[in-house]
C-alpha cells in the first residue's frame, strides 16, 4: 500500500537524485573535479527511493 509519506519521501529523494546528477553534470562541464560527489549523492538518494518503497518484512499488518 502506498501511503502519502511514502509518495513524499520518494518525491523528496527524487530531488535530491536529479540535484546531484545536475550537479555532476556540471562539474564535469566546468572541469571541477567534484563530480564523483554529485554522483554519489544521486546514487545514495536512489538507494533511499529503493529502500523506501521496497517491503523487507512484508506486506504491513492490518489493524483490527
Amino acid at each position: 500500500m502506498v501511503t502519502k509519506r511514502s509518495i513524499a519521501v520518494t518525491g523528496i529523494l527524487l530531488g535530491v537524485a536529479f540535484a546531484g546528477v545536475f550537479h555532476a553534470v556540471a562539474a564535469l562541464a566546468y572541469d571541477t573535479g567534484l563530480r564523483y560527489v554529485g554522483l554519489g549523492v544521486a546514487a545514495l538518494a536512489l538507494l533511499g527511493i529503493v529502500l523506501e518503497n521496497v517491503s523487507i518484512t512484508g506486506p504491513p499488518r492490518e489493524e483490527e
